[in-house]
């Protein structure tokens, strides 16, 4: 790879993961926020919540957050968290899968039922890892 390609390659990355760091803050506060709904609607209902959308959102949080650090250090470190989170997403999806065929009212179809941002958010995810394995594999993130 030329100097200049990898050079901007570098820069890229290093911006996507300021990006990637925002998009990771902004999605631990959807997660806080859920928590907050779930244990007010377990308050309102007396019935226990299902936290599994919550807890994934969290979980993603993280991840994304922990990922775009090691994206804007260019660290290789980076494709730990890039990978958990993929791995997590792909784990969410499948439960969802098995909850939305199990489901037996349209209720419970819909609460299984997998946003259209999410499943983005999945592939956008793995754009950013073949990018970063590339990059890793061309020495660009050290």
């Amino acid at each position: 790879m030329t100097n200049a390609i990898a050079l901007s390659l570098e820069w890229l990355l290093r911006c996507f993961g300021v990006f990637w760091v925002l998009g990771g803050a902004l999605t631990m506060q959807k997660a806080r926020q859920a928590h907050f709904l779930d244990t007010a609607l377990e308050a309102i209902t007396q019935e226990k919540e299902d936290r599994l959308v919550s807890r994934f959102i969290f979980i993603g949080g993280i991840l994304t957050l922990l990922s775009g650090v090691g994206l804007a250090f260019a660290s290789r470190w980076a494709l730990i968290p890039l990978g958990l989170l993929t791995g997590s997403q792909v784990l969410y999806f499948a439960i969802q899968n098995r909850r939305f065929t199990q489901a037996k009212t349209e209720e419970d179809q819909e609460e299984a039922r997998i946003a259209p941002t999410t499943r983005n958010a999945f592939k956008l995810t793995v754009v950013v890892v073949i990018v970063a394995l590339v990059a890793e594999r061309s020495g660009i993130l050290r």
